[in-house]
């Protein structure tokens, strides 16, 4: 515990310093933690509308109160398919806020690490996420007309659950298209801050690296990696969680006498979603020791991962874009890393890995020789603000 305090302390200086570093990082980093609140109480506000709406339509439909099917698999009644489509809604929405969070620590992570390819990848993700919101937008207005043609309009009770259900619906709108606009007037703002920062973070890399344009490629690509394991982190990571709690929901794990097939998708889906975070960690690692052996396991791993996604999308096979669009994502993801890391691992012994030092290792190096003014002949670490002692090079 106590070694812990000195690494603690280190990052929040290095984080106070990269944050104040200009006025570009300051109000990029004030438009994170804005960006994620505002997107956070939007989103809230909305599955709040949705789960008003399921409890008032359970209300004035007893056949919603029992439904069989869950949020992947298909509807069989009417009724039972307005419920799930309205529950999918509701996960979708949920998922964007997972989302915002996740938006803010790559955003923080990238300004800490002075990553050009991570900010821009959140500025990419701040678009795709106006037109997710967007889809949302059209499909609460479905949702909307469905309830009312195979509900509502069906129902002669007065009850005033009716008149609530569509006041439910209109907020869901006005703070779906509110968040709209809000993110594309950010997202704007975002995209020049991007364009400062990349000139800014791109002197840094010089400094770093220096002027070998193939060793700056490699820089570039092992960033490009450790990219893709933040991405691969938080999509393989959720959707693994999600399908685990539907198949127990299921009760795959009392399957074998049934059907042994989903039993042991069952298990071995549980494992791999398990084993999941300590094999990008490992990844990590092999790339800061340039070790071909973890990273030949690693890349086992996520073929591994791509086998038991297929296998999750055809047994959850139905009319959820959503849900086929965010599997289909995660498999391409993994497919990508896997082509990645065998480029990244052909760079190894090539010179760079007295750059992958871990963040804090040369701090006291870099004080000791800021000391005796010798800044001029540092050499920079990949992704990092300290420097190599002479004897590494």
């Amino acid at each position: 515990m106590n070694n812990m305090k000195p690494v603690l302390k280190k990052t929040l200086d290095l984080s106070l310093k990269r944050f104040l570093e200009s006025k570009y990082t300051i109000v990029y980093c004030s438009l994170l933690l804005i960006t994620t609140l505002v997107c956070i109480i939007l989103e809230a506000l909305i599955v709040d509308a949705d789960i008003k709406i399921y409890s008032d339509l359970q209300l004035v439909d007893p056949n919603i109160t029992a439904y069989t099917s869950t949020s992947i698999h298909v509807s069989k009644t009417g009724s039972d398919g307005v419920a799930l489509g309205l529950r999918r809604l509701k996960n979708e929405n949920v998922f964007f806020i997972l989302l915002s969070l996740f938006q803010l620590l790559l955003g923080l992570d990238a300004m800490l690490r002075q990553s050009v390819i991570q900010i821009m990848a959140h500025v990419t993700n701040q678009y795709l996420s106006i037109i997710f919101v967007a889809m949302q937008i059209v499909e609460t207005r479905e949702k909307d007309e469905d309830v009312n043609q195979k509900i509502l309009n069906l129902i002669q009770s007065t009850s005033p659950a009716k008149s609530t259900i569509q006041t439910y619906f209109l907020v869901a709108l006005r703070n779906g298209i509110g968040l709209v606009v809000v993110m594309s007037l950010l997202s704007l703002i975002f995209t020049y801050l991007c364009y400062q920062l990349y000139k800014q973070f791109g002197w840094n890399i010089y400094k770093r690296i220096g002027a070998d344009i193939q060793q700056q490629h490699r820089f570039k690509l092992t960033q490009i990696f450790f990219l893709l394991l933040k991405l691969d982190a938080f999509f393989q990571l959720v959707l693994c969680i999600f399908y685990t709690v539907v198949m127990s929901q299921e009760a795959y794990y009392a399957m074998w006498s049934v059907d042994k097939k989903k039993f042991v998708g069952y298990v071995v889906h549980f494992v791999v979603t398990a084993l999941l975070i300590p094999a990008l960690l490992l990844a990590r690692h092999s790339v800061i020791t340039e070790n071909k052996a973890i990273m030949g396991l690693f890349q086992a791993s996520q073929i591994i991962m791509i086998v038991d996604f297929i296998v999750v999308l055809v047994d959850s096979a139905g009319s959820w874009v959503f849900w086929i669009l965010a599997v289909c994502v995660a498999i391409f993801l993994c497919f990508v890393t896997v082509v990645v890391g065998v480029l990244v691992s052909q760079n190894f012994d090539k010179g760079l890995k007295p750059y992958m030092q871990r963040l804090f290792e040369s701090y006291e190096d870099k004080d000791l020789l800021n000391s005796r003014d010798h800044v001029k002949n540092e050499e920079w670490l990949i992704d990092e603000d300290y420097s190599i002692p002479q004897e590494h090079k």
